[in-house]
């Protein structure tokens, strides 16, 4: 059986960790083992979300290293993360194409309320570098 991680890249708010979830619920119900990992759980310290810039680069080590890792239980690893630009992106899509995994990715358009409270015009950044990939399927609630 061959191998599958879909990737969820948007803005906060966007709707990535509930569709992370909806798929979870989905895949799990046709059979299959499915795992999902975002960096933000990094910051998940007894229940509560504790960001730390200062380690956002950790962060982003532990989430690519879990995907990957969690392959060895799982057929499916959903990671959802801004992923704005195509270097954020590329690590994960060049492992994946290595390790002969199907790979999806899917761009949440969507603008809801963020819940770790994204200052802004930290939000306005993002969406400014927000780069297209073009093999995405864009999702709009």
């Amino acid at each position: 059986m061959t191998k599958r991680l879909i990737i969820i890249r948007g803005i906060p708010g966007s709707g990535k960790s509930t569709s992370a979830q909806k798929l979870v619920n989905e895949l799990t119900g046709e059979g299959k083992t499915v795992k999902h990992i975002e960096s933000d759980m990094f910051f998940m310290k007894d229940g509560e979300y504790k960001f730390n810039g200062k380690l956002l680069g950790v962060a982003h080590k532990w989430c690519f290293d879990t995907v990957f890792n969690s392959f060895n239980e799982n057929d499916t690893v959903i990671v959802s993360n801004t992923f704005t630009t195509m270097k954020e992106l590329a690590p994960y899509m060049d492992r994946a194409k290595v390790e002969g995994y199907d790979t999806t990715i899917y761009r949440m358009a969507n603008e809801f309320q963020n819940q770790h409270g994204v200052p802004e015009e930290t939000l306005q950044a993002m969406k400014a570098r927000f780069v297209d990939c073009e093999s995405e399927v864009i999702i709009k609630a």
